[in-house]
Parts: structure tokens; sequence; C-alpha cells
């Protein structure tokens, strides 16, 4: 192998350390990898909820979560109901610290690559002329700010138990109204 070959070779090697090092960085739970939204910078809370529904039984001897005549593994079953409480409480959480009701906000689940982010949807409405119809009433960059980072939730059904952390996101969508406001084309 020559000089040039080598050189080469190791810098290959090194592209691809690196490389590999960045795209383990960029896919980590701790951030959110689209330019869609920003990562909430709250101070992160926990919560807990036990499930009493007598429509939900834990199973025993599989492990495994009847849910209205559906079974799951307990971990699928808990980790999808984490995500579905955290997604129902981020709303007042944010509420709570901004101590006024919100309007225009949205929570949800988004998947991306690395996992579920809990979305908290900042929405500006506009008719099919491009005017506000509607817009949250707190500023985007207060929301990022009250937001919580991360949410720690556990869930509690018959003894067991789970915890999920998942990561907060920040969004700012416009949406146009497709209504032709009565006019005619």
């Amino acid at each position: 192998m020559n000089r040039r070959q080598f050189l080469l070779a190791g810098g290959g090697a090194i592209g691809t350390l690196a490389g590999g090092t960045a795209v383990g960085k960029a896919t980590r739970a701790d951030i959110v990898a689209t330019d869609e939204m920003s990562r909430a910078t709250g101070e992160p809370v926990a919560l807990s909820r036990t499930v009493t529904d007598e429509s939900v039984t834990y199973l025993d001897a599989t492990d495994e979560v009847s849910d209205r005549g559906h079974t799951d593994p307990f971990d699928r079953w808990a980790r999808r109901e984490c995500a579905e409480l955290a997604a129902d409480t981020v709303l007042d959480v944010v509420q709570d610290r901004l101590e006024k009701p919100i309007e225009g906000v949205g929570s949800g689940l988004r998947a991306l690559l690395f996992g579920f982010v809990v979305t908290v949807d900042h929405t500006v409405t506009r008719n099919s002329d491009g005017e506000v119809v509607g817009e949250p009433n707190v500023r985007l960059d207060r929301l990022t700010a009250v937001a919580p980072r991360s949410m720690t939730v556990t869930v509690t059904l018959d003894g067991r138990s789970f915890t999920r952390v998942l990561p907060v996101g920040v969004g700012h969508v416009e949406v146009s109204s497709l209504e032709s406001d009565g006019v005619e084309g």
C-alpha cells in the first residue's frame, strides 16, 4: 500500500467514525431531529397514573395486558399508555405555568427516527386570501420556554409499573382554509 492509499484509507476510516458519531448524536432522544420543531426548554415534569379501568386487565401468567378485548405485551401497552398520557397532559402543564388558559395551541405525538416526541403545536390559521383568522394567544418563544423539556411518565396496572421519558418538541405551523369564503370560482 503506498502513502496515498494509506492516507485515503485512514481518512475514510476517520470520516466513517466521525460520521457514525454524528449520526449517533443526531438521533439521541434528547434532541428533536426535525426542522419543524424546536426542543422545549421548560423544567421537566414527572407524572403518573394508576389504571383502574375494569376493561383493562393485567395477565400475570403471560405478562400481557388485555385492553377491551385486545391483548398486548405489558411493555408495549405501557409505552403506548405513557405516550398518550403525556400528550393528554402537556397542555395542562403549559397552562399552569402560564397561569392562563391557552388558545390556538394543540398537542399530540409524533414518531421521529429515534422514537416518539410529545408535541406542542402553535398553529396560525389563514383564510383563502391569506389573512390570519386564528392564532394562539401565546407567542411561540414563550411557549417553547414554558413547555417541559421532557415528561417522565409512569403507569401502573395491578401493581406492575412502567416508566418512560418522552422529549417534548414545540412546532409552529401555518394552515390555510380551503373554503372560498362564498366566492364562486
